[in-house]
């Protein structure tokens, strides 16, 4: 009876210590997928040291951290992703996780040092053009969330009795709910999805094979209900064009695909996925045949398991559309999803997830004007939603190139010839939501898209060859600039999103330098 009574008061405790370190994880931020969420919002909702007040007055570069070597350097994209309070063999840790083109680094991020480096024994193909210079992919399972009251499932029994080290499978659950045990996953060029143990960079279970070609590569990985998701393209060895989920509910690992022949999947950070688990992805240029299911320059809806067409919306002069490496946004707007994208002639639309484009598939539940030209090859112009203190909706984009002043913003925070950060207010007019220009911020060269964090939108002007990268806080509300970097950012920066958690902001430059800004600790 003593010995039940202790084993029952160590559980007890043990439930108590990882309810708790679950709770920290969730208040300080938690950036486990690129663009911060599944829906590619890129809003952090639970940081709660940056604010307006202390990004004006506390706010600063903390550290930078040289990852690899010269001979690992890429051009692929790249986002850093934050987990704090991950328990180690030495405590617990903050770790911030980035990926070059063969190795993943894990850095305690409280101290700016390395923790653990993987590499991965990824064989040379011969690859040319975009796949020599891309990065691994690599996401982070969701903070997990303890309901102490909640009556025990039967998945959770099943969780409690995981299997041993020589039985894991890619996705398998973990004992005690696998806390700090697994959970990175990291998406190879062979086409292999690997799964590591957080805490130490160590294989969680034998990789499985994901993209078919033996040269795959992938634009950006997201997760939902236990199914990962990818892009491919024909730039990559044999890869087609396509998206791919794999599931990890069962250690079959069954692989499904929609497949858009000669139009290019144009999502940078991978699709977007709403509250149905209905996945949306961007389309490039290219010849449309909806008998198979093909749409060019388009917002495709995708079936969350099987990838079938749903739904899709093209512009009604799809010619004057241009996916460049932007991703849908899925925001939440009176208890339904509406998805926001690029239209026609550099505009913004606003889509209805319950028929993108209505009967036609061409007319958007609201379009702005012209906003941008087309942009160069090589920007990145992209998206971002958040939802204000007073239940307000806003959308943002990062614009390469001057604003066409068809559309009258109410503050215009200087001339922007280079680029910059603009806002859009979601408003109702006669019972329909209209995007109103809000703001357009001071100019940016290359700008990455945008963060927002408790009414701070952090744009990052990537530079180029010739100038260095500056990282600015704005007010989300004014696009006022309230903080700048100045010259402390060595060089300039190539395709690199930014993260926010747990008083950073993270992003990398082209020479595979690790930045944190942020607000220091107190000791």
């Amino acid at each position: 009876m003593r010995r039940f009574l202790d084993w029952s008061l160590t559980l007890c405790l043990v439930a108590a210590c990882l309810g708790t370190a679950m709770a920290r994880v969730q208040a300080r931020g938690h950036w486990h997928v690129a663009d911060g969420d599944a829906a590619h919002n890129s809003w952090q909702k639970t940081e709660s040291k940056i604010s307006a007040e202390t990004v004006a007055t506390s706010f600063k570069l903390l550290w930078k951290l040289k990852l690899g070597s010269e001979a690992q350097q890429t051009g692929g994209f790249s986002e850093p992703l934050v987990t704090p309070s991950i328990i180690s063999s030495r405590g617990f840790k903050d770790i911030a996780l980035w990926g070059d083109s063969n190795s993943l680094y894990a850095v305690d991020y409280a101290l700016g040092t390395l923790l653990w480096q993987k590499d991965f024994q990824v064989e040379s193909s011969g690859s040319t053009g975009t796949c020599s210079g891309s990065n691994i992919q690599i996401l982070m399972e969701p903070p997990l969330v303890i309901h102490f009251g909640a009556r025990r499932s039967h998945a959770s029994s099943r969780s409690a009795s995981a299997p041993t080290t020589a039985d894991r499978w890619i996705g398998a659950p973990a004992a005690g709910g696998g806390f700090s045990l697994k959970g990175v996953y990291v998406l190879t060029r062979d086409g292999y999805l690997h799964e590591q143990i957080l805490a130490t960079g160590l294989d969680y279970a034998p990789a499985v094979k994901f993209l078919p070609a033996s040269a795959g590569d992938s634009s950006g990985l997201n997760m939902n209900d236990r199914f990962v998701y990818t892009e491919s393209t024909r730039d990559c060895g044999n890869a087609p064009n396509a998206v791919w989920s794999i599931d990890l509910n069962t250690p079959e690992h069954p692989i499904a695909s929609y497949q858009s022949q000669k139009v290019r999947p144009a999502d940078l950070t991978g699709p977007a996925i709403g509250a149905d688990g209905t996945v949306y992805i961007s389309t490039g240029a290219g010849t449309s045949d909806p008998s198979t299911g093909v749409h060019a320059n388009s917002v495709v809806a995708l079936t969350a398991k099987d990838l079938k067409v749903k739904d899709w919306y093209t512009a009604s002069d799809s010619a004057k559309v241009r996916m460049l490496n932007v991703s849908p946004v899925v925001l939440s707007y009176k208890d339904k999803d509406l998805v926001t994208a690029p239209g026609k002639d550099g505009s913004i639309v606003l889509l209805d997830s319950e028929s993108l484009g209505g009967k036609d598939h061409h007319t958007p539940l609201a379009e702005t004007g012209r906003i941008s030209k087309t942009p160069k090859k090589g920007a990145w112009e992209s998206l971002a939603s958040w939802q204000d203190n007073n239940g307000a909706l806003w959308v943002l984009a990062s614009i390469s190139g001057p604003v066409q002043r068809d559309v009258k913003f109410a503050s215009v925070n200087g001339a922007a010839p280079h680029g910059s950060i603009i806002a859009f207010k979601v408003e109702d007019k006669d019972g329909r939501p209209v995007l109103t220009p809000a703001w357009i911020s001071r100019d940016l060269r290359n700008p990455a898209p945008p963060a927002i964090v408790n009414g701070v939108v952090f744009a990052l002007a990537g530079g180029d060859a010739s100038d260095h990268a500056i990282l600015y806080a704005l007010d989300a509300a004014t696009g006022k600039e309230l903080y700048s970097s100045g010259g402390a950012i060595d060089t300039y920066t190539h395709l690199s999103g930014v993260s926010v958690g747990d008083g950073h902001v993270f992003f990398t430059t082209h020479d595979h330098t690790l930045y944190s800004f942020g607000i220091p600790m107190e000791h």
